[in-house]
């Protein structure tokens, strides 16, 4: 399975309403690494406002928190399984239990709350998992993008998704 371009700027939207402040430190620093002659040329290619992409293909994901993200940063969570397969998503902390099908889409903090995906019963699955790794933000010398609050929705949302 090909991540397409419409997806990618689909979840860049996507984060641009839930995450307004994360979304913008994510395009400055995509702009960032398209200006510096080292990643200038393949960097035209990524399409993500995230700084990595994470595939998952058919194996269980144990309980975990992720280590390499910002308490305040949200990871997104794309499911995509045939059929046959019934995939669960264990968010440990909340006591959550969700439908993990295909085409789910879920974000959160993942350094924060525990989560797995035990089992998907039989066929095939694959997680695209988009993070922020912070020492991309250190290397590139940029303040990190705080939580989430109400004072990010007053001025309207962003409508430049790169």
């Amino acid at each position: 399975m090909e991540i397409s371009y419409d997806l990618e700027r689909f979840l860049n939207l996507a984060l641009s309403l839930i995450h307004p402040s994360l979304y913008d430190l994510g395009l400055s620093m995509l702009r960032k690494i398209r200006q510096e002659e080292d990643t200038k040329e393949i960097s035209q290619q990524w399409q993500s406002v995230y700084t990595g992409i994470a595939v998952i293909s058919n194996r269980r994901s144990p309980s975990h928190r992720d280590t390499k993200g910002r308490p305040e940063w949200f990871d997104t969570l794309i499911s995509y399984s045939d059929s046959r397969s019934r995939p669960r998503l264990l968010i440990e902390d909340l006591g959550m239990d969700l439908d993990y099908s295909s085409g789910t889409v879920v974000s959160f903090c993942g350094s924060v709350l525990k989560h797995e995906v035990r089992s998907w019963g039989v066929g095939d699955r694959v997680c695209y998992a988009h993070f922020m790794r912070d020492s991309v933000r250190s290397r590139l010398k940029m303040p990190p993008a705080g939580w989430v609050n109400r004072s990010m929705y007053q001025g309207g949302f962003p409508m430049d998704l790169c």
